[in-house]
């Protein structure tokens, strides 16, 4: 009798022991090796997603837009015919320049545009004809490459740049005679294949507007100038070339 109630007393306790062992041991092998529900199977025609690709601007890209204007130096130039050929120095006077430039910047170095302007002056003098108020102007419309040179640590970028294009070449004078009595007045007009050159300094004054001071060339092939009535009377001019100091603003958006 006493044996089994040793036996009870010893054994009941290692029975329960034991038992919350094993539970122990099956619940931490249960939580160790449960797994959720795999997803079912993709549709028909489903692609799964690879990796994405992005595109970032360069710094400094955008679009622009500028505003410039100046004096402007014109070499003399040569009178090529008048109602026939003929070769007489022309003389002009100081003069003025002015357009707008909007395009774009691909990133801080290179930016390409569209340009249209004035540039115009005053015939000062041609030996042996009588002149009136004879204007002579240009109206440009070029298509740019600017091409530009942040300074590191600065406010200040150097640029140079040249256009190719056409001008609208016009000559108008109050009167225009030889001493022969021939007489033109009135405006005419030729277009010609005009390019240009120029270079500066800009003054970024924020991320998004710049002053500037720049020196801009001008050239333009020969207009002739085609005044009625039939058979028309022909005035020709060697192409313009000039020299304008520009000042400028631009904005980037």
């Amino acid at each position: 009798m006493k044996s089994i109630i040793k036996n009870t007393i010893v054994t009941g306790p290692v029975l329960a022991v034991s038992s919350m062992v094993l539970a122990g041991a099956m619940t931490s092998s249960a939580q160790t090796y449960a797994y959720p529900v795999p997803p079912p199977p993709p549709s028909p025609g489903y692609v799964l997603p690879g990796p994405a690709w992005f595109y970032a601007e360069p710094d400094g890209s955008g679009p622009y837009v500028t505003f410039e204007a100046g004096p402007t130096i014109y070499q003399n130039g040569t009178l090529t015919s008048f109602g026939g050929p003929v070769s007489a120095p022309v003389q002009y006077d100081a003069g003025f320049s002015a357009d707008v430039d909007f395009g774009y910047n691909f990133n801080r170095y290179v930016a390409a545009g569209l340009e249209f302007g004035l540039n115009s002056t005053t015939i000062n003098n041609i030996p042996g004809y009588f002149l009136s108020d004879a204007q002579f102007y240009n109206i440009p419309f070029m298509a740019n490459v600017t091409f530009s040179l942040p300074l590191r640590n600065s406010w200040v970028t150097p640029y140079a740049g040249f256009g190719v294009g056409g001008s609208d070449s016009v000559l108008n004078p109050s009167i225009m005679a030889d001493s022969f009595n021939n007489t033109v007045s009135g405006e005419a007009d030729d277009v010609v294949f005009a390019w240009e050159a120029f270079a500066g300094l800009r003054f970024q004054l924020n991320p998004s507007f710049s002053v500037g001071v720049g020196y801009k060339y001008f050239g333009t092939t020969n207009p002739n100038f085609s005044y009625p009535p039939s058979p028309n009377f022909n005035v020709g001019i060697s192409g313009i070339q000039s020299h304008s100091i520009m000042v400028s603003a631009n904005f980037s958006f």
